[in-house]
């Protein structure tokens, strides 16, 4: 690992999470700074070598999309711990306390969010006093150290809380912890079947179901219409993986069960 790929740890370290974007001016300023070639193409090479060194020290620069802005984020993961407890560094017994019931809210609420009002109210079920002051503070703090963000007065659970509390929400909240059918990673805000278990992420239906007539759920035993499908919100929509988008090939093998297909 060099010089150029130590910065970008650096930086990923010092801001937890880092859009799409930011992550491509980062890799072409780093390059810059340390006189080496650039090539924009070769930005998931130049993460994956990072990701080679600093596994065995059970850290990963993963990929994730925001479940509501749907924009693409780079986060500095800690495969080894999985716990909200670890943040005892940073955070008090009572705050700890206090985000632990927030996570729980918001993964048992109807549309993976709650309110600003809901999360202050949080404060009178805590075992040690806090003020309504102090939570408010609290939400801040979270926010800047990106383990939540606010969108129009409802608070969400941010993508680097996604992927680093994955197996702690799991294990705690296990009949809510579901996974989107398309890319296989957790689900907290998306869109479930009418009929079926099946939950997919709004941005994952939305490439899955465009272009389709029949909207037919990709449950292999599901065959139910959706309805009040999200439209994409973005250019960047992910892909699972290949040069498929996400679903196409449960699309693939409907119409083949259908007989649609040759």
């Amino acid at each position: 690992m060099e010089d150029q790929h130590r910065m970008f740890l650096q930086s990923c370290m010092s801001r937890g999470i880092l859009t799409g974007g930011e992550v491509k001016l980062l890799h072409k300023f780093v390059h810059q700074r340390f006189g080496q070639p650039y090539e924009a193409s070769r930005l998931a090479e130049f993460v994956n070598t990072i990701n080679i060194h600093i596994r065995p020290l059970h850290l990963e620069i993963k990929k994730i999309v925001n479940e509501v802005t749907e924009v693409h984020c780079y986060a500095l993961a800690n495969n080894a711990e999985s716990d909200i407890t670890r943040l005892s560094s940073d955070y008090s017994v009572n705050e700890l306390e206090f985000f632990k019931k927030l996570v729980e809210a918001v993964v048992e609420s109807e549309g993976g969010c709650i309110s600003s009002t809901e999360a202050l109210n949080l404060t009178e079920d805590l075992e040690r006093k806090m003020t309504k002051k102090d939570a408010q503070d609290l939400l801040e703090k979270l926010e800047k150290s990106k383990w939540v963000f606010q969108d129009k007065g409802q608070i969400y659970l941010s993508p680097r809380s996604i992927l680093e509390l994955d197996k702690y929400i799991q294990d705690q909240f296990p009949a809510m912890a579901t996974k989107c059918n398309l890319c296989n990673r957790l689900c907290i805000t998306g869109k479930n079947c009418p009929r079926c278990d099946v939950k997919l992420h709004n941005h994952c239906a939305a490439r899955y179901f465009n272009g389709q007539s029949d909207n037919i759920c990709p449950g292999k035993e599901c065959s139910v219409e959706w309805t009040d499908l999200p439209a994409p919100k973005s250019s960047q929509a992910p892909r699972s993986g290949g040069d498929d988008e996400p679903g196409q090939s449960q699309r693939k093998s409907q119409r083949k069960r259908r007989g649609e297909d040759n």
